[in-house]
């Protein structure tokens, strides 16, 4: 009674969480480091082109002249107090409030991106450890077996039936086995800590990974999501708006003539000033430099129209060798599970002792089989994220 009060003390004692890919999602737009800077930034954004449209805001300054006249011969101290509001600037206050708008926008569309990023970043987490975990299992059966052998070898070895090299041969075979488990269960292990830093979860907190729903395979809509993906992928639509902060930058600097108006309030004086530049030499200096980074912006626009085109037009040969390997692993795991069949009647007859073996095999052919699953739901999944769907969508689809 004492050891179950103990065990149930420790088992509440650490937390546990069974996760779904949806589960994990809104954790992490709760949790996730890169979300929270970049609401920080949005934050900042805001606050930016609030203050671009507040132009107006008056500024305080305070002054003082020290003035000393040489034919009374005496120091005149002269303070001032004004309050200076710009009223308009012509053009350069509309690009200004545009260009902050523009800034905001991006901010925007990344955060729109990183959580499309981060939902495929789930899914392929999710993948990555079941595929781990069931690495793990078939390289604990080999190395059953291979210590089975290897522990046969050192009693044959006893009786005289077996030599040194044939137990040094088993025994690294057997040592090989148990480092590959070893790894396999590294990298599981690495791929949940990395789905806990994602979410936010502490790396202490016990999880446990709901199966990854399968997707169809008989799919065909690669025109469609490339028309799609043309519109909304979102580093189109940023570079978009790169092209057009350059534009209202070049309207800015375009104008030679742009009156400036202010209010003026003084302790000595007040009134309206309106000043404008007449000639600025470094005018078409600003206007040549902008207009390069304006060309940049659309040749570096035109190159990932032609990356996302690319993209598309392969993914049906992609698609067709990903069916091909997942009716391979189909294949190969039912002829494993006739094999594992004829062996386990082999065995029970004790005509063969190779019953391991075929275990192993087996769970090695389910372990490709979830691959090949997992491959075709990532390449979908990979492909929403391009057009500008949310991933996790392909789950639902």
């Amino acid at each position: 009674m004492r050891l179950l009060c103990l065990l149930l003390l420790l088992s509440l004692s650490f937390s546990y969480e069974l996760l779904t890919p949806e589960s994990a999602y809104k954790m992490a737009l709760e949790n996730n480091k890169e979300i929270l800077r970049l609401k920080h930034q949005i934050e900042a954004m805001d606050i930016d082109y609030e203050l671009a449209q507040k132009y107006y805001l008056p500024v305080v300054y305070a002054g003082a002249n020290l003035l000393y006249s040489f034919d009374k011969r005496d120091l005149k101290v002269e303070t001032n107090l004004s309050v200076v509001s710009v009223l308009y600037e012509f053009q350069k206050t509309k690009s200004r409030i545009e260009i902050s708008k523009i800034k905001r926008a991006l901010a925007q569309l990344m955060m729109e991106q990183l959580k499309k990023d981060i939902q495929l970043r789930i899914i392929k987490l999710f993948a990555q450890a079941h595929v781990y975990k069931k690495l793990a299992e078939v390289k604990r059966e080999e190395m059953a077996v291979a210590f089975v052998r290897f522990d046969r070898a050192r009693e044959r070895k006893e009786l005289g039936l077996a030599t040194d090299y044939e137990v040094a041969h088993l025994e690294s075979i057997y040592r090989e086995k148990r480092m590959e488990l070893m790894k396999a269960q590294h990298l599981y292990n690495q791929s949940l800590l990395e789905i806990k830093r994602t979410v936010g979860l502490s790396y202490e907190v016990t999880i446990d990974l709901s199966p990854i729903p399968l997707t169809s395979v008989e799919r065909d809509k690669f025109k469609e999501l490339m028309e799609l993906a043309l519109k909304e992928n979102t580093n189109l639509r940023m570079k978009d708006l790169e092209i057009k902060a350059y534009d209202e930058d070049l309207r800015m600097v375009g104008q030679t003539l742009s009156p400036s108006v202010s209010l003026k309030l003084s302790t000595n004086r007040s009134g309206l000033e309106i000043s404008t530049p007449i000639f600025d030499t470094s005018k078409g200096y600003r206007i040549d430099y902008l207009l390069s980074l304006r060309r940049s912006a659309e040749v570096e626009r035109r190159r990932l129209e032609d990356d996302i085109k690319l993209i598309f037009f392969n993914a049906p040969y992609e698609l067709e060798y990903l069916k091909a390997k997942l009716e391979y692993a189909r294949s190969r795991d039912r002829f494993m599970e006739e094999n594992l069949m004829l062996r386990r009647s082999e065995y029970e007859l004790e005509l063969a002792f190779d019953l391991g073996n075929a275990m192993a095999e087996k769970s090695e052919a389910e372990r490709q089989l979830l691959e090949a699953i997992y491959g075709i739901t990532l390449f979908w999944a990979q492909l929403y994220n391009l057009a500008g769907k949310d991933p996790l969508l392909v789950l639902r689809d």
